[in-house]
């Protein structure tokens, strides 16, 4: 499997890589890492990257899911245990700023978490970034006047939709294996159908 087909692999496709010791977390996370520190600046899909974050949770997780022979400690978390994924920039994450796209909170840091990241956290999800998002995720385009347009990757000169434009991005060109958005009046499906 070449790094392009890992990196486009499913999240069941990647689990049973894990469980079979084909691939480990930290493996997939800096292949993940490279992807985006190398597509990003042309796709503006994430605000923040969460790298030494990222590589702690999937030192956790490699540990967990391999621990050293005639150790005790093994803990599998289910399907999620050891995937990167990314949050759309509106979702609380305790000590990492959460922008929602606006100028106004460029320098919040939540002091606590979402329920959604406090349950992913729980299934030894890993977490790579934070996605750019239309302005408080009130429009279609993910044309954020503060950090940037979102571009789709797939035909950079388009839209990726939005307002969960960036969480779309991140998945469709492989910078993580799923993303959480929100959607109010499209902001998932108008991204998803880009």
């Amino acid at each position: 499997m070449t790094d392009t087909d890992l990196a486009f692999a499913s999240i069941e496709e990647v689990a049973r890589l894990y469980r079979k010791r084909r691939v480990s977390p930290v493996e997939v996370t800096k292949l993940i890492l490279a992807r985006i520190e190398q597509l990003n600046p042309k796709i503006n899909a994430y605000i923040t990257v969460t790298y030494e974050l990222a590589l702690a949770q999937a030192k956790k997780a490699e540990g967990e899911l391999f621990p050293p022979r005639g150790r005790k400690g093994h803990r599998d978390r289910g399907i999620l245990h050891g995937i990167p994924i990314s949050l759309k920039d509106n979702i609380y994450t305790k000590n990492i700023r959460t922008t929602a796209g606006s100028k106004i909170l460029k320098d919040f840091v939540p002091l606590h978490d979402a329920v959604v990241w406090t349950k992913l956290q729980e299934a030894g999800a890993i977490l790579v970034g934070k996605t750019n998002l239309h302005e408080f995720a009130y429009g279609v385009t993910t044309n954020n006047p503060h950090y940037g347009p979102t571009r789709n990757p797939w035909d950079v000169n388009r839209i990726p939709g939005g307002s969960s434009g960036g969480s779309a991005a991140a998945v469709a060109a492989g910078l993580c294996y799923g993303s959480i958005g929100t959607d109010t009046g499209g902001s998932i499906r108008i991204p998803s159908s880009l």
